[in-house]
């Protein structure tokens, strides 16, 4: 095999999985029940340290799977603080 059908294949796999690390309003188009408001609000309330929120200098980048996988084991169930015990 080539070199060019290596790189060929290389790009095609990276490219057919998607980005690794999506912005805001990526993760909200990929997951129309997520909303930038919320997820906004809950960065604010709950701080970076979620499962899949990266910093990249000023830009905040999301793993999509940690991040939903945050979500399903409860990381946003409580969100406002109140009734905490």
């Amino acid at each position: 095999m080539s070199t060019t059908a290596i790189e060929s294949e290389t790009h095609h796999e990276t490219t057919s999985r998607g980005p690794t690390l999506l912005t805001l309003n990526q993760l909200c188009q990929a997951e129309p029940a997520i909303t930038p408001g919320g997820v906004r609000h809950l960065l604010f309330t709950k701080g970076h340290e979620l499962p899949g929120v990266y910093r990249f200098g000023r830009k905040l980048l999301f793993d999509r799977v940690e991040f939903m996988e945050g979500i399903k084991q409860g990381h946003a169930a409580q969100i406002s603080g109140r009734g905490q015990v």
